[in-house]
């Protein structure tokens, strides 16, 4: 289905709501401008603009004709209305029983897995890592990842700078042989995209990017000296 191109109000639409809307009806503005009625009306309020008092009292408004009741008039209670159930109670019903319905401090929410929320609930996060839950905070907080939690308690905290990888780049295979410790900029150069070229390929890609660049430093220098 073709979707509808949005219409934007220009200057001169909106001078014809302030001059027009107050003196006409609205249906005949919306055949004026080719807009729909309730586009016009929505215009006119946020232009501020409202209906006159003399409109209002001329035959167009609708308002002078036999039995015409402002609208909503109909369907709201008249003042002094007393409530149908004034003064009724529930069945069941005793001082304190809204206090029965209420979560329990401590009380689990029925719509949650209570496997999920346990100190040390796996899962798998938006990176692939395992997570474990090591606390209810919310968010990420009350999560660490794996791989980290069974390094540390293996070999203590992992100084600054350094990074726990896996060996064999698997991030779910979190067993203690699989993984070491690295510098950061160890990290950086184990993951550069030449290591998953073969060299030659690898080497013609370094070369060609080398190239360009003196083409363009060469480029650069005519263009100032022009």
């Amino acid at each position: 289905m073709k979707k509808r191109q949005r219409r934007f109000w220009i200057p001169a639409e909106d001078r014809a709501v302030r001059t027009l809307y107050p003196h006409l009806r609205t249906a005949d503005i919306s055949n004026i401008l080719g807009r729909p009625v309730y586009s016009v009306h929505a215009r006119a309020e946020k232009l501020g603009v409202h209906k006159s008092a003399a409109f209002n009292a001329s035959p167009l408004s609708g308002r002078n004709i036999k039995g015409y009741v402002q609208h909503g008039m109909r369907t709201r209670f008249p003042k002094g209305h007393v409530p149908a159930n004034k003064g009724t109670r529930r069945p069941g019903w005793h001082a304190g029983r809204m206090k029965d319905t209420w979560f329990k401090k401590g009380q689990f929410p029925f719509n949650r897995d209570p496997e999920f929320y346990v100190l040390g609930a796996l899962r798998v996060n938006s990176d692939g890592y395992i997570d474990m839950r090591v606390s209810f905070d919310k968010g990420a907080k009350g999560w660490r990842a794996l791989h980290r939690i069974l390094w540390e308690d293996a070999h203590g905290p992992v100084p600054p700078g350094h990074i726990v990888v896996f060996k064999d780049r698997d991030r779910l295979n979190v067993e203690l042989e699989n993984l070491e410790l690295i510098t950061l900029a160890d990290n950086a150069r184990r993951n550069v995209m030449w290591n998953n070229y073969p060299k030659p390929l690898a080497r013609a890609i370094q070369l060609r990017g080398a190239l360009m660049r003196r083409i363009n430093r060469k480029a650069s220098n005519e263009a100032q000296h022009r």
